[in-house]
């Protein structure tokens, strides 16, 4: 039978169409990060190299608080709850944001020494952040507003021209000065900053709203009380290679990073499901449908556990492409840290009912507490057992996690007395175990290729054997949404 793409793209549903061309955008935007990795490391001293990323650091913390994430829960949550206005919502969004950065800016300037001293950037870096903090957030509103219904024909053109325009800018300007750290910067901040600034004037035009009290202040209370969840999830990122580096040396930080980067390659496949599911999760929600987000949440369950054992079996492959054979030993990690985004894809989907019925400050205590859980583990198990048990770390801080959220969302479905349970509760605790088990395998059958081989091969006759119910579960999540399409 002849496999027509084209019908088969023209019968995708809205949502099922908005995932695919997201994830594409996702891979590209990584595939071309990953590409110019080695054409700044050439162009740039270790020294400026370093600045840069410590650039990138800071910058993604800052906008925690200058942003307080308002362009993801809180936008989709806004936009569920006042339906009859998304646009002045947005709009409302965009203004809120504006005016907690440039309170932000003004802090700075005040402290700008003690500042300056902290992230060890100069005060010409530290203003080309506040100039990126100010009009990142209102492309990513836009973006996932978009998202939010089912229209991605602009987004995607926009995505692919950022996304290219960037590293060329970037390349450019560091080729033609002595200044070449702040070039490499320069080239992230105007290529955000000239979108940024078009996408803002766009959401207040269209939304005629730029402050509203309701709309403020259901979004910092939305919001506020996640400031601390977004920044234990950067001490879950990023805390491991700290202390790997501080115990063990830069070396073994750089084998864990490149094992962490390669493993977390899977977060893409996981945000983009995340990114269809949530707002659909969301409608069912408030239709009462508990059992369409069962069936479904199971179906993507199965799908990530293979791909995150896929990931784990591929990987002494993939570190071939990536890295050149001193980081060989890094594959002993990959497994652990796959596993890890398998239970982040859990409590992501058990967080979103969370924040769908307002139980941030459980979010809250919650990620606090697996926060210094990891810190501790670390500082325990890594000068004993060697930098690689932060891989096993990370798993089991992320495992706890994902019990917590579970727990955490029972309680919401209790307290909104929804008697229906919403997710597949014994599948999922059955797959995390395999999930965890077949990881334990793949790192025993590394030794022998075959055997990785056989396990790629199995899985990929499984996927084709379930194609048609893995198609239902995408044609489920587009029912009823015809009317979003664009």
């Amino acid at each position: 039978m002849k496999l027509n793409l084209r019908k088969m793209y023209r019968n995708m549903s809205p949502a099922v169409r908005t995932s695919f061309w997201f994830t594409i955008c996702n891979f590209l935007q990584r595939g071309i990060a990953l590409f110019t990795v080695p054409v700044f490391t050439r162009l740039l001293t270790t020294q400026e190299y370093g600045i840069c990323n410590v650039y990138f650091t800071w910058a993604e913390i800052f906008i925690v608080f200058t942003s307080l994430q308002i362009p993801y829960e809180g936008l989709n949550n806004g936009l569920i709850r006042y339906e009859e206005d998304k646009d002045g919502y947005t709009s409302a969004a965009a203004g809120l944001i504006l005016v907690i950065t440039l309170l932000v800016s003004g802090v700075y300037l005040l402290l700008r020494n003690p500042i300056d001293r902290m992230t060890g950037l100069n005060g010409m870096i530290m203003k080309l952040m506040f100039i990126q903090l100010l009009f990142n957030p209102p492309l990513m509103l836009w973006l996932n507003r978009e998202r939010f219904d089912f229209r991605y024909r602009w987004p995607v053109a926009v995505t692919v021209i950022s996304t290219v325009l960037n590293p060329v800018i970037s390349i450019i300007a560091v080729c033609n000065t002595r200044y070449k750290a702040e070039a490499r910067i320069i080239g992230s901040v105007l290529t955000q900053s000239f979108f940024g600034f078009l996408v803002l004037c766009m959401l207040i035009y269209r939304g005629k709203v730029f402050f509203k009290k309701e709309y403020w202040h259901f979004a910092l209370r939305f919001n506020l009380p996640l400031i601390f969840y977004y920044l234990s999830q950067l001490i879950l990122n990023q805390a491991d290679r700290v202390m790997i580096n501080f115990f063990e040396g830069s070396g073994k930080a750089a084998l864990y990073s490149m094992a962490y980067t390669a493993a977390t390659i899977m977060m893409l496949l996981v945000s983009a499901v995340n990114g269809t599911f949530a707002p659909w999760m969301y409608r069912k929600l408030k239709q009462g449908q508990a059992k369409d987000i069962r069936r479904v949440a199971g179906g993507l369950c199965f799908l990530i556990a293979g791909a995150t054992l896929a990931m784990s079996a591929f990987a002494p492959d993939l570190l071939r492409i990536m890295a050149t054979e001193e980081y060989r030993e890094a594959i002993w990690i990959i497994p652990p840290v796959s596993a890890s985004v398998f239970f982040i894809f859990l409590y992501m989907m058990f967080a979103n009912v969370e924040m769908y019925f307002d139980e941030n400050r459980g979010i809250l205590v919650i990620s606090i507490v697996c926060s210094v859980a990891n810190l501790i583990l670390n500082g325990i198990f890594i000068p004993v057992c060697g930098y690689m048990a932060a891989g096993w770390t990370t798993l089991f801080c992320y495992g706890l996690l994902t019990i917590f959220h579970y727990l955490l969302m029972k309680r919401a479905r209790r307290k909104n007395q929804i008697s229906d349970a919403i997710f597949p509760g014994k599948l999922f605790l059955a797959v995390s175990f395999c999930v965890i088990g077949l990881s334990c395998v793949i790192l025993v059958v590394y030794r022998w290729n075959i055997l990785r081989y056989g396990i790629l091969i199995l899985e990929a006759g499984v996927l084709l054997i379930l194609r048609k119910k893995l198609a239902g579960i995408w044609r489920q999540m587009g029912k009823g949404d015809k009317k979003h399409e664009k």
